[in-house]
């Protein structure tokens, strides 16, 4: 059973809430978190299930992105009585369960005179940032808001309060060398995750497959440059360099976004941001990109990225 119902926009904030799934669910457990693209199959009824979930779980997450409250333009789709997001966000505040507007990038909190009647409480609930530049920090403090408000405890906690009494009551020798054992081969362990990350050294130039959605496959270059935490250079989508942009590099883990245009099916153009997180992995990079695109439904796209080697 989910613990937390994720709202948002597809075309807003589609990448964030892939990023913040995969968060979530780290911290507290797989399936912890309800998001319609993973979690309605093929012919359930999208509105019954939707009613179903936001009663079950424990908190509801709303996105805010910087198009949020004008998706739609003039005829906006808020003030739609009909518009999903509208519709879980007015259950979830009558069910009096705890609502987190979660803000994303440069978006920022809604006035009340800005939304409609039915929604207004949620101007009054405190919101959570999530930033590209301090991400991690961010899901950080808030996993430590949801603990608080929700009575919920991440499951690295829980793990860790659970085995502490077990290891105060027993006084045994066998045990007590297994603890050794088991805390020597943790520090070898370490000690080389370690070495392997502080000896890595991700400038340069790198290459990946990469399927999209679309079934397009595209042999992508990448190339990067540190500066302390900092990541610049370029990353391939669709066959075309992309400057990084919120480039970071933090404890082995790789964060950063590229930007570009898609065109509609009634022929105006629309900028797209689209997300890539990454870690370390025996010498190569492996990758996630989450994808910002009206035509396709949101899903992460997994790939290798492996030196260049110079010819």
């Amino acid at each position: 059973m989910p613990l937390f119902f994720v709202s948002y926009r597809r075309e807003d904030s589609a990448g964030h809430a892939g990023r913040l799934t995969d968060a979530l669910e780290t911290r507290f457990g797989h399936d912890s978190v309800f998001r319609d693209v993973d979690d309605i199959v093929p012919g359930e009824d999208f509105g019954q299930v939707i009613t179903d979930r936001l009663e079950e779980v424990a908190a509801v997450l709303v996105l805010i992105g910087p198009g949020w409250l004008e998706a739609g333009g003039e005829d906006r789709r808020l003030d739609r009585a009909d518009d999903f997001v509208r519709r879980e966000i007015e259950w979830a505040l009558a069910s009096g369960k705890p609502v987190f507007p979660i803000l994303i990038g440069d978006a920022v909190m809604p006035d009340e005179k800005a939304l409609p009647p039915s929604i207004k409480g949620l101007s009054a609930r405190h919101a959570a940032t999530l930033r590209d530049v301090s991400w991690h920090a961010d899901i950080d403090r808030l996993q430590q808001a949801l603990e608080r408000q929700c009575g919920v405890r991440s499951v690295l906690r829980s793990a860790d309060r659970a085995g502490l009494p077990a290891l105060a009551g027993r006084r045994r020798l066998t045990l007590g060398l297994s603890v050794v054992a088991a805390l020597f081969v943790l520090l070898a362990a370490g000690w080389m995750v370690w070495l392997d990350s502080s000896d890595f050294v991700i400038d340069g130039e790198w290459h990946g497959q990469v399927t999209y959605p679309w079934g397009i496959t595209v042999d992508e270059r990448f190339q990067f440059e540190t500066n302390g935490s900092r990541l610049d250079g370029y990353a391939g989508f669709l066959g075309v360099p992309r400057l990084i942009e919120g480039g970071s590099l933090e404890d082995g883990r790789i964060s950063f976004k590229v930007g570009s245009t898609e065109m509609l099916s009634n022929g105006a153009t629309q900028p797209r941001t689209h997300h890539y997180s990454a870690t370390f992995v025996a010498g190569r990079i492996e990758v996630t990109l989450w994808m910002a695109s009206a035509q396709t439904a949101d899903s992460a796209v997994r790939f290798v990225l492996e030196r260049r080697l110079s010819d």
